[in-house]
């Protein structure tokens, strides 16, 4: 178990009150899941220069980072939505690129 992956069930453990092991590993893996999806629909806004798309999606997975305490992931979304708000696209993809970088030290290649 990867040391994100540690911090993450802790997460889940002390501030959910959830202490069920197969139900905190649903909860990762979903997230997981998740995850993987806006790193296939982040560079789409990229390449499409969909600022609006871009901001929603940052959004989006901060808040299930949030939800996790995937602090990491958290922050960097954090300057994904200020990059998106400013239409920052080149910006994004330096961004975007520490959110790989993330998901690799969470789980693999993601």
């Amino acid at each position: 178990m990867t040391a994100v992956k540690e911090r993450i069930f802790s997460y889940i453990k002390e501030n959910l009150g959830i202490d069920d092991t197969e139900t905190v590993t649903e909860l990762f893996e979903e997230y997981c899941a998740t995850f993987k999806e806006y790193l296939v629909k982040i560079p789409q806004c990229l390449e499409n220069s969909d600022a609006d798309g871009l901001y929603r999606a940052a959004h989006s997975l901060k808040g299930c980072s949030g939800n996790v305490g995937h602090e990491l992931v958290h922050e960097i979304c954090l300057k994904l939505e200020a990059a998106a708000r400013a239409a920052d696209f080149s910006g994004a993809a330096v961004i975007f690129a520490q959110l790989q970088d993330a998901a690799k030290e969470m789980c693999g290649n993601c």
